[in-house]
């Protein structure tokens, strides 16, 4: 998560120069407006970013706050309840309410990086749309040749298994609670059971994102060797943690690109003014 965040806070600081840059026409431009316009507009994405870095640290606090619930003790004399920001409740409705926070937050941060990226080095069906964002899983995996320089390619290859894991766990519990038609998340609701995933989930999860079609192995498109992969163990703590890391990976690679790229257009294009 720091490398991510680093890079949200090096991106926002060029995309905030470049905007200073090219909100008016430098005088004696010989480019038309039009292209300060654009270049305006998106650089104002700027602002999108910045406010993405405090979001950072509300993330650690809510994975905090899940890591906390898993070693959560029974209250004295009651089987089964643990306290939740000092909150009796029972575990399975703790572990439900902290997993959601943490998924939440952590899909707040992707969407709004894949908003800006998408609008940066997308083409003009993806990156013009005034009634979508542009999405990481519907859009940038879904899609094909909506970025510059085949950039769809190398995230569906690399990285579509672990976002599409991430976003379905984010889906279900924040959008489905407990069950999935049904199909249950948890092994069980005990405080034993912990973060131990059932087995049809994990079945229905693999048909669902790009596993086996008869749901006995994981999607091949990660980076992740499966002998290192925590996918086959089912403790959902172990594959989040695994499977984000990759995701702030990617989009550390993704927004680097996408605004160094950006920049570079508006140097190279404005070169002529200097020739």
């Amino acid at each position: 998560m720091t490398n991510l965040k680093k890079q949200i806070e090096q991106s926002t600081a060029a995309l905030r120069d470049a905007w200073t840059n090219v909100k008016s026409v430098p005088t004696g431009s010989s480019l038309p407006s039009k292209c300060f316009e654009q270049w305006s507009k998106r650089s104002a994405m700027h602002q999108l970013l910045a406010s993405t870095i405090s979001i950072c640290a509300a993330r650690d606090v809510a994975w905090n706050v899940v890591k906390q619930i898993a070693n959560a003790q029974a209250v004295p004399g009651k089987a089964n309840v643990v306290s939740y920001n000092n909150i009796e409740m029972e575990f399975h409705i703790a572990r439900h309410l902290a997993l959601t926070s943490y998924v939440s937050v952590t899909w707040s941060i992707y969407d709004r990086l894949s908003n800006v990226c998408g609008r940066l080095a997308g083409t003009t069906d993806l990156a013009e749309n005034p009634k979508q964002n542009p999405k990481a899983c519907e859009d940038l995996v879904g899609k094909k040749d909506v970025l510059g320089f085949s950039g769809h390619l190398h995230i569906r290859e690399a990285y579509s298994w672990p976002l599409k894991v991430s976003y379905k766990i984010r889906n279900w519990l924040v959008h489905e609670g407990y069950n999935d038609g049904n199909v249950s998340l948890f092994d069980g609701d005990g405080i034993a059971d912990q973060f131990k995933l059932h087995q049809d989930a994990i079945q229905y999860i693999q048909k669902c994102c790009g596993g086996a079609d008869d749901g006995k192995r994981r999607g091949d498109s990660t980076c992740v060797v499966e002998a290192a992969d925590f996918w086959a163990a089912g403790d959902l703590l172990q594959i989040l943690e695994q499977y984000n890391s990759e995701i702030d990976t990617l989009f550390v690679a993704l927004l680097r690109w996408s605004v160094d790229s950006f920049v570079g257009q508006i140097k190279a294009f404005a070169a002529r003014d200097q020739a």
